[in-house]
């Protein structure tokens, strides 16, 4: 069965890309803008069928999802290109390229989770509008809400070590007070392994109630800046690290 990945060389397309290798029984296409990067090209050296499509081009997405069993769709935020479109995109090319199985990787708004306290926040709300989207397409998806990323540790800088003292590190998240836990996920460890236990579980009839029936959280933990901040000192010898 082939396989249809939007965002491969991503964090999460990744991830997803690593555990469907190791799974070893399914056709892997991954879908990138630049097939020709320095990502692409180490993907195609897996053996990795890499295509150009763009997410703001719902055409050149119906021609990438053609023959697919499944697609894993994942959007790019912070861009000019709003994420709600993207989504909505994946859908209908997953629609139009009848798509038996498409994996939306989202979050919840953040509007709706603060009873409209926090309305800025578009990465979640956007995501979460291509959620309502699909619930009234006719697109056979499975919905997964993911945690905090691990890996923003460092990709965002929240982790630092400092320029004058080696032994000392700093963790910084913004507005929040260092004892709020927040729920996490290691996506290069978890999330590729969900992933295709949803594809292999998703000709059972049982399984496909379930995981259609509400979003799957994909957050293995909880934890707060303080419990981090302890963590890594006790884990680094002569260490010390900060909540800044």
């Amino acid at each position: 069965m082939s396989q249809k990945l939007v965002g491969a060389t991503g964090t999460q397309g990744s991830a997803v890309v690593t555990a469907l290798l190791k799974h070893g029984e399914y056709t892997i296409r991954a879908i990138t803008r630049s097939p020709d990067a320095p990502a692409g090209s180490a993907l195609k050296a897996k053996g990795v069928d890499v295509v150009s499509a763009n997410l703001a081009d719902k055409d050149s997405l119906i021609k990438a999802f053609e023959s697919a069993y499944a697609v894993f769709g994942v959007t790019i935020p912070f861009t000019e290109d709003n994420e709600e479109l993207q989504g909505r995109y994946i859908v209908d090319a997953s629609k139009a390229s009848k798509v038996p199985l498409l994996i939306w990787s989202s979050m919840p708004s953040a509007s709706e989770l603060s009873d409209g306290k926090y309305t800025t926040i578009q990465h979640l709300d956007q995501k979460s509008a291509v959620d309502k989207y699909i619930s009234t397409a006719g697109q056979p998806t499975v919905i997964i809400h993911t945690g905090a990323f691990a890996e923003n540790l460092l990709n965002m800088y929240e982790l630092k070590r400092d320029p004058i003292n080696p032994n000392k590190w700093s963790i910084g998240y913004p507005n929040l007070r260092p004892e709020v836990k927040t729920s996490g996920i290691w996506i290069g460890g978890d999330l590729g392994n969900i992933v295709v236990a949803v594809i292999d579980h998703w000709e059972n009839e049982s399984w496909r109630q379930r995981l259609t029936n509400e979003p799957l959280i994909a957050a293995p933990y909880e934890i707060s800046a303080k419990e981090t901040v302890d963590i890594i000192t006790k884990s680094e010898h002569g260490s010390i690290a900060v909540y800044r």
